[in-house]
């Protein structure tokens, strides 16, 4: 048995310094009662400690591991280790806990044995007093009693991981429901503009395809936020392709987190205003640049520049739908203004923002510290 894999395992049992609880409390009057010994403990070993998660006649909380009795027991964990008189075994003759308060005579510990096989320590009985025998049937009882002891750990474990699954599996449908809302949204109003079916489709999986790649930042920052910095490089990434990455210039700094909600409308309008520009704009030019800025206050305001030349027959084809996202729905979203220019040199798309609209607040920061605490 690896000792770092024990302690990891005990770690993950989630008992190590939480405070104490009636159904452990009882099994040790039960093993004190039933040995008829004056103390009894829920032990358990950590990396430089033994630390009692109940105990019935004795006032400490914890005692250094190399004081421990269960520090030798859960060497042997499919063994009951019995010392029947302290005093005259030479590991424990000198002991502190021997010699001094409590006056340890006589011990039985039972490993506290994981479904893996590790022991986070003992259900233990200790008695001032030697003896002369600990019999079979009192060693069977006392394992049983460390069974019941995991049976509880074990339980709580499970509780946990379910509570937790249902937490988790309540938010991706939340998170699901307003994906599929916003798709709907989408398809709805591609379904109202009179391009063809190739081209629906295209722009449907175009929407999906950043949508999820969304998700995936807010993925690993636990679905609460992130950094508008690196939502807008993954958000473009794809429009990088034929060595395009040189045309697109992305503000690098004053960063900010953007706050999920934020993240669906901004990842709406990068997709829109890249597409467009593959299509109409800068990335379809050979001498073709986008610059993406943003200034940061109680107000956000989001320039989105394209330089390059540009015809007024691909002017004029960027009135359709890709603009009416551009100019009504992203501004209603996030309640600001928003400018759509074109002029024969180039784009020019300004929107402002409240930032409750797009912003992980300091509120939300403390209010996610919490809940991951």
């Amino acid at each position: 048995m690896s000792e770092n894999n024990r302690l990891e395992a005990l770690v993950s049992s989630n008992i190590l310094d939480t405070a104490s609880e009636e159904r452990f409390d009882r099994i040790v009057r039960l093993a004190a009662g039933a040995m008829k010994t004056e103390i009894a403990l829920i032990s358990l070993i950590d990396q430089d400690r033994q630390w009692f998660k109940a105990r019935q006649g004795l006032d400490v909380a914890e005692t250094p591991r190399d004081q421990a009795f269960c520090h030798y027991a859960i060497q042997q964990p499919e063994d009951v280790m019995v010392v029947l008189n302290a005093t005259h075994d030479d590991r424990f003759s000198s002991n502190p806990l021997v010699k001094g308060d409590p006056n340890i005579a006589f011990y039985a510990g039972a490993p506290l044995i994981t479904k893996d096989g590790f022991a986070l320590g003992t259900l233990c009985v200790i008695d001032s007093e030697p003896r002369t025998d600990f019999s079979k049937s009192d060693q069977q009882m006392l394992k049983d009693l460390a069974a019941t002891v995991m049976t509880e750990v074990e339980l709580s474990n499970q509780n946990q991981i379910n509570s937790d699954l249902s937490i988790i599996n309540e938010e991706l449908q939340h998170r699901m429901g307003n994906m599929y809302a916003h798709i709907s949204a989408i398809v709805s109003m591609l379904a109202r503009t009179d391009i063809d079916r190739n081209q629906f489709i295209k722009r449907i999986r175009e929407k999906i395809s950043s949508l999820s790649k969304m998700q995936t930042l807010l993925a690993k920052r636990n679905y609460h936020s992130v950094p508008i910095t690196e939502l807008a490089s993954v958000i473009l990434s794809p429009f990088h392709a034929d060595n395009k990455a040189n045309k697109i210039e992305i503000q690098s700094h004053d960063d900010f987190d953007v706050s999920a909600r934020g993240a669906f409308i901004l990842t709406l309008m990068i997709n829109e205003l890249g597409t467009n520009a593959i299509k109409h704009g800068a990335l379809g030019q050979d001498n073709g640049r986008i610059k993406l800025s943003w200034t940061n206050g109680e107000e956000v305001v989001f320039n989105w520049e394209e330089t390059g030349y540009l015809t007024q027959s691909n002017s004029e084809k960027r009135d359709g739908f890709g603009s009416q996202i551009l100019k009504r729905i992203v501004p209603m979203d996030l309640k600001g203004v928003a400018t759509y220019d074109i002029k024969p040199e180039g784009l020019n798309y300004r929107v402002t923002a409240k930032a409750d609209r797009i912003k992980f607040s300091e509120s939300q920061k403390e209010m996610h510290s919490l809940n991951i605490g």
